[in-house]
């Protein structure tokens, strides 16, 4: 009998949608990738192919972000145990 974790994981490597709902699942805890600090100040907004979009509510936050940038690709490709995402996009919320 399989694990859930494992049929997800063969899923995703066939279809979008199960992708995309293994990213989502992964980054419900974002502080294994962002750290509890940027947590504060970015959210998760969107999965779209290989890219992963973020708003931050601060200027200071989102260029530290930026900044790490790579650092965080490779937490979320580890953290998922597959290279699904290539990019981190970080955007200035417009929410306060």
């Amino acid at each position: 009998m399989m694990k859930i974790g494992d049929v997800l994981d063969q899923m995703s490597m066939r279809d979008t949608i199960f992708k995309q709902l293994k990213l989502r699942i992964s980054l419900m805890n974002l502080d294994d990738v962002l750290g509890p600090s940027l947590k504060q100040h970015c959210r998760f907004c969107d999965f779209d192919g290989s890219t992963v979009y973020f708003e931050c509510d601060d200027d200071t936050w989102l260029m530290e972000a930026r900044f790490m940038g790579r650092k965080i690709v490779e937490k979320i490709n580890g953290k998922l145990g597959q290279k699904l995402v290539n990019k981190v996009v970080f955007r200035r919320c417009n929410c306060d």
